[in-house]
């Protein structure tokens, strides 16, 4: 390839890395910022900086907040301070969804709860929920189990808290959406927050049929993926199945206690 052509390529990378390159930026932080802790990381290049060299060598990146990152990019650490903080120095991350709302939809493998307690409560432990704060907003309160019952992730009212001996923990600073993977958990989770300027004409019309008026501000909470306890539970998009044999589509559910219960 001729210089000009090379030089051409370079200048049409884009800035963000690619889905293997963050994962592995994130990993070995142990999905935190190695300065504070904060899981929403963007991505630093160093070595050489991005103004210097377009690359997504993952030796000379490493993921930071968003804080941490303007002051990487206005020169507070040296290239050696930011190796040395390549390494993980966390046993878990924490963080908090400021999304409420008075009026919040609960989406559910192709079912809907508003007004509820719960979403969906297995063998007596409530795994999806909810709580109002003092303010009278709706907040979300989740369980994540491992197959022997061990707590790897906790949300209470929209404060959360995750191991991070897990595969994959993405909470981006920019869209408001929590992913966790772990294969040995058997655990592939998505948690993400819609209001109404995003949501389709058939996640409004849901707000319709709750009555919930247009002119009220709405927030729709959907999760995606799958959980191994207290019970085995698969969320697609359209329907929620329950230990490979019970099957929940198209519900929708208004001021009960508890939306789904099992065992």
């Amino acid at each position: 390839m001729e210089k000009s052509e090379e030089m051409k390529s370079k200048s049409q990378i884009a800035r963000t890395p690619p889905p293997d390159v963050r994962l592995e930026l994130r990993r070995e932080v142990g999905f935190g910022c190695p300065l504070c802790g904060n899981p929403h990381l963007e991505y630093h290049h160093f070595d050489p900086p991005w103004r210097i060299n377009k690359h997504h060598s993952a030796e000379g990146m490493i993921a930071l907040c968003a804080r941490h990152h303007n002051e990487a990019d206005s020169g507070a650490f040296t290239n050696e301070q930011l190796r040395n903080l390549k390494k993980n120095n966390h046993t878990r991350v924490q963080s908090k969804f400021n999304w409420r709302r008075k009026h919040t939809v609960f989406a559910c493998g192709g079912n809907y709860a508003y007004d509820c307690t719960a979403m969906l409560t297995a063998r007596g432990i409530d795994m999806i929920y909810f709580e109002k704060d003092d303010d009278g907003y709706d907040t979300l309160s989740l369980k994540i189990y491992d197959t022997c019952l061990n707590p790897i992730a906790v949300m209470r009212k929209n404060d959360w808290i995750c191991r991070n001996n897990v595969d994959e923990i993405e909470a981006t600073p920019r869209t408001p959406k929590l992913i966790i993977k772990s294969k040995i958990h058997r655990i592939d989770f998505e948690l993400f927050f819609k209001d109404r300027g995003n949501m389709n004409e058939t996640e409004i019309k849901v707000l319709d049929d709750f009555n919930i008026p247009e002119y009220e501000e709405a927030l729709l909470v959907k999760v995606r993926g799958k959980l191994p306890a207290p019970c085995s539970a698969i969320f697609s998009d359209d329907r929620l199945i329950v230990d490979g044999r019970l099957f929940f589509s198209g519900n929708k559910f208004i001021s009960s206690n508890k939306a789904i219960v099992l065992g």
